[in-house]
Order: structure tokens, then C-alpha cells, then sequence
């Protein structure tokens, strides 16, 4: 199996504010969690700092969402890849970004994931 570095979907697209995640995590949910940007295999997610010690590397998110009307509203088991900023010693931050991995979503979900991201490299290509 390659390394979560080798699997990183190189089509990440920049999204903008109005794109995010509600999902649950250790028996808290979140809603509305702002993204940074996603592909078919992931995204870039920002949370507060207060909340930032739940989101430990492998930590498993559950009934993740993507939010944004154009995109799928299947449930999706996704894990947290890596956790930037929030360490103990460091100036506080407002925001530490968390990459998540989505390890499964139903077929249809993922097709629509495909051609949406699909779509949005090839505008971002032409524009």
C-alpha cells in the first residue's frame, strides 16, 4: 500500500468560503467547518484551536458532508491525515488546518465527486 503522501490526489482545487463539512468526531459534531480546498480523495479543513486537541492524527471522522450544493450529500468515513499549527509552546493560533483523507463514500457519491472535480480543473485551467 503506498504512503498517504504518494495517495494525495494531485487535483486539489481552491475553493472559497462558502464550501465546508459538518461530520461527527469522538461524540462532538461539527457543522459548517470551513475548507480550503478538496479533491477526490480529500480536503484541507480549518477548526478553532480550542477544539484542535480531538483532531490527532488518524482520528476517524464520521458522517462527513460536503455542504456546498453542487456537491454530493452521501456520508463519508474520512480520517485526519495530518494537523497544521495548534502545538503546545507555539504563539496561539485562531485556526489550526487539518488535512482529511475520505477512506469511503458509495459509488454514486464518489462519481459525482469525480466529475465535479473534474469540471472545476478544467475551468480553472481555461481561466
Amino acid at each position: 500500500m503506498s504512503s498517504l503522501v504518494d495517495r494525495r490526489d494531485t487535483r486539489r482545487i481552491i475553493v472559497g468560503p462558502e464550501f465546508g463539512i459538518s461530520f461527527t468526531l469522538k461524540g462532538h459534531g461539527y457543522r459548517d467547518v470551513r475548507i480550503t480546498n478538496l479533491s477526490t480523495g480529500g480536503c484541507f479543513a480549518l477548526v478553532g484551536t480550542r477544539d484542535a486537541r480531538l483532531f490527532e492524527r488518524c482520528a476517524v471522522l464520521e458522517n462527513l458532508i460536503l455542504t456546498h450544493p453542487n456537491l454530493p450529500k452521501a456520508s463519508i468515513m474520512a480520517t485526519v491525515s495530518y494537523v497544521l499549527g495548534g502545538h503546545p509552546g507555539l504563539d496561539p493560533l485562531e485556526t489550526v488546518g487539518i488535512g482529511i483523507q475520505f477512506l469511503s463514500m458509495d459509488d454514486a457519491a464518489q462519481e459525482a465527486l469525480d466529475a465535479w472535480v473534474d469540471a472545476a480543473t478544467a475551468s480553472q485551467q481555461i481561466g
